[in-house]
This record gives structure tokens, C-alpha cells and sequence, in this order.
């Protein structure tokens, strides 16, 4: 199982800014991200369009999009497929994770890897408080060549349809508790300003080391 960070994303509504590149707890936020998903996998590596080398102090590798085109992020599942099946270690199934959504579990991988144990060929994806979250799934690799007659079709964008058209399995993640107290949904993306600025003060409160993030 290999890791995709899916940061291709045009950040349309936070100004243009680039939002794997925005200052986030102690380095940026694709730093981060990298951080919570790399202990839960063999290799991780990053789904991006623009220039690779703004990456480069993460030292990983970057996979751009080969569908042309702004396809959204099945172009980059598609994208981290190819770069998986032609990866020496032979991955055969690659989970997704957004840039914009810091706090996902910590468990993501083990938890959608256990649900499929018994039927490789499903996808898992993650559902939380009764919401999909399409881009935080696990897929088998073997779909690469399907998705990629599947995004011929301008019309063929939404990650969700693609998975109800397959084989696949949902896994609830329950909501977290940050340090206030306060609960709130792992999967809380990052898509204003507003969003920022409460992600980072989430991440201040937890200085002291919260459990719960």
C-alpha cells in the first residue's frame, strides 16, 4: 500500500494561494500532511501540477497528472496508480488523502486496509457523521487502465460516481475531540480563510501534546 497526497487542487477559494504551500503549524501544510501520513505506510508520494521543486525538503516523489486537462482529483487517484504499478516494491493498492484536510485518523490506512482484506478488488472509502469523503480511499491499483477510459469522458469528474459504479465498501471514522472539548469531523478541510485560521488555532491548542489530534 503506498500513499498519494493529492495536492493539484486550484485553491480557488483561498485567494490563489496554493494551499499545500500555506504556513501551517510548524513548517506548511503539505509538511504536515506528509507528517500524519507517512507513518502509516511503506512510501508516500505527492500528486501535483505545478513545479516539483517547491517540494523538494519533503523528499518525495512527485507524480503530475497525465490526464490533460484540469480533471480534479481522479486524475490524480489515476495518476498515483501509474506511478504505483511502476514502482519496484509492486504496490497493489494506493490510499489518497486532500492536502486541505490536516486531522484525518491516524489509523486511516489500517482501518481502510482491514475492510477490504477479504476483497482486494473493492475500494474503501471513508465516511464520516453520515458524509462521504471520496478522495480519502484506498484503490486498487489494477483499476488504472478502467479510471483512465473513465476519464476520457469530459463529463466523468466526480470522484463519488466513479466509486458507485465499482465495487467498494465504506468505513464510518467517528468524530474527534480537540482539546477544548469541543467535537469536530476528521475530515475538516481547509477551504477559506476562515478554515485556515481555525485549523491553525486547533493546532495551537495543541502544543502540549493533545491525543486527540
Amino acid at each position: 500500500m503506498a500513499g498519494i497526497i493529492l495536492a493539484g487542487g486550484r485553491s480557488s477559494r483561498m485567494d490563489g494561494q496554493d494551499k499545500a504551500l500555506l504556513p501551517f503549524g510548524a513548517a506548511r501544510l503539505i509538511d504536515f500532511i506528509a507528517g500524519r501520513l507517512s507513518p502509516q505506510l511503506e512510501a508516500v508520494a505527492i500528486n501535483s501540477n505545478g513545479d516539483p521543486s517547491q517540494f523538494s525538503g519533503l523528499r518525495l516523489p512527485v507524480v503530475a497528472d497525465s490526464v490533460t486537462g484540469f480533471a480534479g482529483p481522479l486524475a490524480g487517484i489515476a495518476a498515483g496508480m501509474e506511478w504505483a504499478a511502476g514502482s519496484p516494491l509492486a504496490f497493489t493498492h494506493i490510499l489518497t488523502v486532500a492536502t486541505d484536510t490536516p486531522f484525518f485518523p491516524r489509523d486511516l490506512a489500517a482501518r481502510l486496509g482491514g475492510a477490504i482484506a477479504d476483497a482486494p478488488d473493492h475500494i474503501a472509502v471513508a465516511v464520516s457523521d453520515g458524509t462521504w469523503h471520496p478522495v480519502f480511499g484506498l484503490w486498487p491499483v489494477a483499476m488504472k487502465e478502467d479510471l483512465k477510459q473513465w476519464l476520457c469522458d469530459p463529463h466523468n469528474r466526480r470522484v463519488r460516481t466513479w466509486i458507485e459504479n465499482h465495487a467498494h465498501r465504506t468505513v464510518d471514522f467517528p468524530l474527534m475531540t480537540a482539546q477544548s472539548g469541543d467535537s469536530f469531523d476528521p475530515f475538516f478541510n481547509i477551504n477559506r480563510p476562515g478554515d485556515l485560521d481555525q485549523a491553525r488555532m486547533m493546532i495551537a491548542e495543541q502544543q502540549n501534546g493533545e491525543p486527540g489530534l
